[in-house]
């Protein structure tokens, strides 16, 4: 048998067993094009990072496919910027996912009709290089409570709030039974978004942050602080559609009241949707600061907690102080020609 030369890291688990299926077809398509593949899961907790980690170890492989979502991509992503392969071994990806912010920043699309598309895309391999974001998140004076590295965004406030509002929704459909399968994906975030926009005001969403970004500094009252490495947020809004993967620079993007995040997330999925079909010129939304160190230090209320964090979609520990350091050109990406 030829040797693998393609690792696939995939949750075969994952939608009760169907994704199973799925993998199988990928699988297929991999080898049918060329590409002998192995496949390894994914494992809960994080351990996801050290399994592509120790399998990069092990064999020679060229190239690591993260099949999923976000979530995935990211601990595959951060397992292959941890091995001394680094700079030998590509990053490809399957999109699989409900929001899939990293295939539509690159033009993927997810599900089982874009397979065959997102294969040969693999097979043709061309590259571009994917900046990384080192974080560090603090208590206190500055202890470290958390070390992780993103690809996609950091986001504080009301986006952290919506996915942690999210994540106990579909807890709670999963014992739905059969009804699980018509409140899931995109309606569970549609109903988590509704209802934290509606809830009433609190410290939750609501807070004042120290933000110093290369030494521009100001402080501010916020809804919601975003720092974004690639254009796609939240299945579709395209943040800053004159944003760059490649250049050593986050965007930071800060929101002062709902009422600002809810018109200029519904005014960026229109300009996406319109720059996609070519009709308007990108431009930068006002405010927009780039930055390849960002920190940030959050002014907590005797009693209260800083506001709740999402990295790369998912939920995150809450902390007083962040740091962030952007790695240049950190990765090599497969992406489409277009």
């Amino acid at each position: 048998m030829t040797p693998p030369t393609h690792l696939l890291v995939a949750n075969p688990q994952a939608q009760s067993g169907r994704n199973a299926a799925r993998i199988e077809v990928a699988l297929r398509l991999l080898r049918a094009a060329g590409l002998p593949t192995r496949l390894v899961p994914t494992q809960p907790g994080g351990r996801t990072v050290q399994v592509v980690r120790d399998a990069l170890a092990e064999e020679p492989y060229r190239c690591v496919i993260a099949m999923g979502g976000d979530g995935t991509f990211r601990e595959v992503a951060e397992g292959l910027l941890e091995s001394p392969r680094k700079d030998a071994v590509t990053l490809g990806m399957l999109p699989a996912g409900t929001a899939n912010n990293h295939g539509l920043s690159f033009g993927l699309r997810a599900g089982e009709g874009a397979l065959a598309r997102n294969v040969h895309v693999l097979a043709a391999a061309r590259e571009t290089r994917l900046d990384a974001g080192a974080l560090h998140a603090m208590v206190g004076a500055g202890r470290t409570i958390e070390r992780a590295t993103f690809f996609d965004s950091v986001g504080f406030g009301i986006g952290a709030a919506v996915i942690a509002a999210r994540n106990v929704d579909r807890d709670r459909a999963r014992h739905l039974g059969r009804a699980f399968a018509l409140y899931r994906d995109e309606l569970v975030y549609a109903g988590a978004l509704i209802r934290t926009l509606v809830s009433s005001p609190s410290t939750d969403v609501d807070f004042v942050a120290d933000v110093v970004a290369d030494g521009f500094r100001y402080e501010a009252r916020l809804t919601e602080l975003l720092i974004r490495g690639t254009r796609v947020y939240a299945g579709g809004w395209v943040v800053d559609p004159t944003s760059r993967h490649d250049d050593g620079l986050f965007e930071v993007f800060p929101f002062s009241t709902r009422r600002d995040w809810l018109s200029r997330a519904t005014f960026g999925l229109s300009v996406g949707l319109l720059a996609r079909a070519g009709l308007v010129a990108p431009a930068a939304p006002p405010g927009t600061r780039r930055a390849s160190r960002i920190d940030v230090h959050f002014r907590v209320p005797e009693g209260g907690v800083p506001p709740p964090c999402q990295l790369d979609g998912e939920e995150f520990p809450r902390a007083e102080r962040v740091s962030i350091e952007v790695l240049p050109r950190a990765l090599r990406l497969i992406v489409p020609d277009e």
